[in-house]
């Protein structure tokens, strides 16, 4: 079991380390304007690694445990990442955010579900593009055909069922 275990970590190490590597920027960036030291040590290098600790093993349990999430790891990073240029940029706006958890963690989540839809494709495959992502979608109604005896045989072969004739 530990061997199957360190296979598995070692098979996320790239993206864990790119996690890694972005939580510590963005917990740098998010307190850069700080003129705060400790130990004659910038906080900002402080949160940084505090960041990369506290967000690589989330990430590291979440690959373990719920593998078919995986994926958003790393847009939850870019997410972040965005977050805290935002932060760094337009500081009257981006504190007030930053200083609300709640705000904070709903916009790095809006923003990795859009990273990941972004990132995988699933905006640029859809038939309707950019259209498609922003209107919701409708649902179709399925429509009644009158078979005829070849398509009735195709049919019921393929998913084993016949047609309904009108």
């Amino acid at each position: 079991m530990t061997r199957r275990l360190l296979q598995r970590v070692h098979s996320e190490r790239r993206r864990l380390a790119f996690v890694v590597a972005l939580a510590f920027l963005a917990g740098f960036l998010f307190y850069a304007r700080a003129n705060i030291y400790i130990h004659g040590i910038h906080v900002s290098l402080i949160i940084g690694a505090v960041y990369a600790i506290v967000i690589g093993t989330v990430a590291l349990a979440v690959c373990l445990v719920m593998p078919s999430m995986r994926f958003m790891v790393e847009a939850a990073a870019v997410s972040r990442l965005s977050l805290a240029v935002f932060v760094l940029a337009v500081p009257d706006l981006g504190y007030p955010i930053l200083a609300n958890p709640m705000m904070t963690a709903f916009v790095v989540v809006t923003g990795a579900v859009f990273v990941s839809r972004l990132m995988h494709g699933r905006i640029l495959r859809d038939r309707s593009g950019w259209r498609g992502f922003v209107l919701p979608r409708v649902a179709r109604v399925p429509v009644r055909v009158a078979a005829t005896p070849l398509q009735t045989r195709w049919v019921s072969w393929v998913d084993d069922g016949r047609p309904r004739v009108v």
